[in-house]
């Protein structure tokens, strides 16, 4: 075999080996789940959530580089609302029957994930109701995929002080350094009542609250890369 061949097979089999991903369990999250566990108050936020985004963990919100909408010419920082589990903030506002069963079977979800970590049964309870109420926060603060068609309404280009006032509650300089951003002085804010929304989350949950909800994305996306792997082998 070739460098690369071998490499390709090591990746397959790796992605395969169901029995030995069983075995290892949450282990490799050990040291992830370490970290966010050691926050000892909600100012290590910013930089405990940068971590985790730039391990490719959806927490809390977007943020990345796009081309400016009213100048092809110019790529700029954009902040976009995020952190959700769910696909988006219809499946937490609808109040149809599908969609309350659907929150509840997800709800559960969480609780059998935790219960998997670890958690007694009455934690991990606690714990999914703590994700979906911080979740439906998120949500009822963001906009509808039908307000996002209009490009207008997601187009707010603004100082990085004028966006930072947006949600002061939040260490964006911590978060910027954390996430290796360039400097740059100006940002789309594609959804300010979704950072102002945020604000209020960060203001009045408890810091016990937001490591649970963090702990939860980590697991979640971990989860969904295992099961991608999986399909991309198979």
């Amino acid at each position: 075999r070739t460098p690369n061949q071998q490499k390709i097979g090591d990746d397959y089999a790796a992605c395969m080996n169901t029995a030995a991903i069983d075995k290892a369990g949450v282990h490799p999250l050990q040291s992830e789940l370490d970290n966010i566990n050691s926050l000892t108050s909600k100012d290590g936020l910013a930089a405990e959530v940068a971590r985790l985004q730039v391990d490719g963990v959806d927490a809390l919100f977007n943020f990345g580089s796009d081309q400016d909408a009213k100048n092809a010419d110019s790529m700029i920082a954009g902040a976009d609302q995020g952190g959700l589990g769910l696909p988006d903030r219809d499946y937490y506002t609808k109040t149809d029957a599908k969609s309350a069963q659907l929150r509840q079977q997800y709800r559960a979800h969480i609780e059998k994930m935790f219960t998997l970590m670890g958690d007694k049964p009455a934690v991990a309870a606690a714990g999914a109701g703590t994700v979906l109420r911080i979740e439906t926060a998120l949500a009822r603060s963001s906009m509808s995929n039908v307000q996002r068609r209009d490009p207008n309404a997601t187009y707010h280009k603004m100082p990085v002080a004028q966006f930072e006032a947006l949600a002061p509650a939040f260490d964006w300089a911590q978060y910027f350094g954390g996430v290796n951003a360039p400097s740059f002085a100006t940002i789309n804010a594609v959804s300010p009542a979704f950072f102002r929304g945020l604000n209020r989350e960060l203001q009045s949950v408890s810091l016990a609250d937001w490591k649970t909800y963090l702990r939860w994305h980590l697991l979640h996306s971990f989860a969904a890369a295992l099961s991608q792997n999986f399909v991309d082998a198979n």
